[in-house]
């Protein structure tokens, strides 16, 4: 059997180098810590479940992607994410990783499907929490 490939990070944009925040690090957030194992821990992940879920129905995509004018990801499984959180640099700021295996689709403005995607966009806070995590495509950039 393969080794597993180690997650890239393809694109970065950290906002506190000095600053190490996330799951296997102490919390310095407010209140209690996040339960980062747990994927519908709206305090460690936000909106992902509700708005790139895998329940997500298809229509519900495509037509936020037509709206928007914006493609939208939708994670295969909510394993996912908390793979995701547990890969991405433990920085706050924004990253573009490649988990070398598919995570997930997306959904294009224009009506087009995308499966198989191996890389996720993720959006750290300052207390290490994700406020946006989804997957892309390989042309993504961020903003």
């Amino acid at each position: 059997m393969a080794e597993p490939k180690p997650v890239e990070v393809l694109q970065q944009d950290i906002r506190d180098r000095h600053v190490t925040v996330g799951s296997g690090h102490p919390w310095t957030g407010r209140g209690k810590e996040p339960q980062w194992s747990n994927p519908k821990s709206a305090k460690a992940y936000d909106h992902i479940e509700r708005h790139h879920g895998p329940k997500k129905k298809p229509e519900d995509l495509k037509g936020r992607a037509t709206r928007t004018d914006n493609p939208q990801g939708q994670w295969l499984n909510e394993q996912g994410w908390i793979i995701a959180e547990q890969l991405t640099p433990k920085h706050p700021g924004n990253y573009v990783i490649d988990l070398k295996h598919p995570i997930g689709r997306v959904y294009h403005p224009d009506g087009a499907l995308t499966d198989n995607v191996t890389r996720a966009f993720v959006q750290r806070r300052p207390d290490g929490t994700i406020s946006s995590a989804y997957p892309v495509t390989d042309g993504f950039v961020m903003m």
